[in-house]
């Protein structure tokens, strides 16, 4: 099954069409226009689930060696979020379907001992990281975005949030408050019954 987009309508040239068939979706910008392939089997999901998406803000995000943490501040005033990066261990890495579209690693080695402490470092990865996002974004303080990268999008004196939140502690319930026992009614006295009159 195929889906294309044929008119782009009142759609907005940035938006993002998003075509759903039941666990599949695809994706893509809507200038793009590009059409959407679904297996055989997505033709039994009917109907199928189109949203449009936009773009409200975006951020680079430059990754420091030993870092597992950054904060991210988009390009729209006051949006901003925190994200966390884990590096796999050997064995845990996914393994990519396409060979050729892994990136091949330099093998070209180095004698200078200048270039090999830069390499153990990984000081030359994370620079030339962050030269590169600086020319892409073009900031109008560049000093002050690559000192922001440098504290991994924190203030300088910026409090983090922290990644191990102590479990939250159990409620403790409050005790019902204990029924009294009913008053039992003190016995009605009878009143006295009328004295028969007397005979002459």
């Amino acid at each position: 099954m195929e889906v294309a987009l044929i008119a782009r309508g009142t759609v907005p040239d940035d938006a993002v069409l998003s075509v759903r068939a039941g666990t599949i979706r695809r994706q893509a910008a809507v200038s793009s226009g590009r059409s959407f392939r679904f297996p055989k089997t997505a033709i039994k999901e009917n109907p199928l689930k189109v949203d449009i998406l936009q773009q409200i803000g975006s951020a680079y995000l430059v990754l420091k060696p030993g870092e597992e943490q950054y904060k991210l501040k988009f390009n729209t005033d006051g949006l901003n979020c925190e994200v966390g990066v884990k590096m796999l261990a050997e064995g845990e890495e996914v393994k990519d379907a396409d060979p050729e579209a892994k990136k091949t690693e330099s093998t070209a080695g180095s004698a200078k001992e200048a270039k090999d402490y830069l390499e153990s470092h990984q000081v030359l990865q994370f620079v030339q990281a962050v030269l590169q996002t600086v020319i892409k974004d073009k900031p109008a303080d560049p000093w002050s975005y690559i000192a922001s990268h440098f504290l991994s999008g924190y203030d300088p004196h910026e409090v983090r949030t922290s990644l191990d939140k102590p479990p939250a502690k159990p409620v403790d319930m409050p005790e019902a408050p204990a029924k009294e026992a009913p008053k039992e009614e003190a016995p009605k006295e009878e009143a006295p019954k009328p004295e028969a009159p007397a005979e002459e």
